[in-house]
């Protein structure tokens, strides 16, 4: 499976968060504390804005780092006058499982965090109640505590093959019939295990996949 990389530029100028106040002060809130850009941020901001759709389910982000995404999803949440419990899993010592399916992750990297950092920005700064953190290797050490829930979105942002994998795996059948997965780093060349990964799927029935020009694969569950 070979893997082409070049820089994107697309022409079109509809920008929806700008002239959005709830979006751009929970971006100002957030932004240092994430490396996602603002692009990718409105996405996340504008599938959990939509999700009341979907009967039930939570969400779950595994990759959290210092929380700016995480704070964003459940922020949003509480905004849109959703249910669901916001589940934040990391193990705050770096990224996990790297191996040679990966072209430049060894393992450790993005370490510079800790669990204090995410809960005072989502805790004390935002004052949020609606979100819990899972702090160890997921899914294998802190999967079983919400094993029994369902979920509406999941956004996996872990860099590499087989942490991205295991996620995947984990939460697809808690997952609802229209419930999304979105992996962060499909269109970026040092992520290029989680491209291949995604790849994958394209095969598989029960789901719908599309790259997005901002860097996210989407991953729509049909049934």
């Amino acid at each position: 499976m070979k893997f082409s990389y070049a820089p994107i530029r697309p022409i079109a100028g509809y920008s929806p968060w700008a002239a959005d106040t709830d979006f751009m002060e929970i971006h100002e809130a957030v932004r240092e504390n994430t490396m996602v850009d603002i692009y990718r941020l409105h996405e996340l901001y504008s599938l959990v804005r939509q999700l009341g759709k979907l009967p039930e389910g939570d969400i779950l982000e595994v990759g959290v780092w210092r929380g700016g995404s995480g704070a964003l999803l459940a922020r949003t949440a509480a905004l849109a006058g959703l249910s669901s419990r916001v589940f934040l899993a990391d193990t705050f010592r770096g990224v996990v499982k790297a191996g040679s399916r990966d072209s430049k992750y060894t393992g450790g990297e993005h370490a510079d965090t800790s669990l204090d950092i995410v809960e005072n920005l989502l805790g004390e700064k935002l004052k949020l109640e609606n979100f819990s953190i899972l702090q160890g290797v997921f899914p294998e050490q802190t999967g079983a505590e919400i094993a029994g829930r369902s979920f509406r979105l999941c956004h996996i942002d872990v860099d590499v093959y087989e942490s991205a994998r295991d996620v995947n795996e984990w939460v697809w059948p808690r997952l609802v019939p229209g419930g999304m997965v979105v992996y962060d780093d499909y269109g970026f060349e040092p992520c290029v295990g989680v491209t291949r990964y995604v790849n994958e799927q394209l095969a598989l029935e029960d789901r719908l996949i599309l790259h997005n020009l901002n860097g996210h694969a989407l991953v729509i569950k049909l049934y």
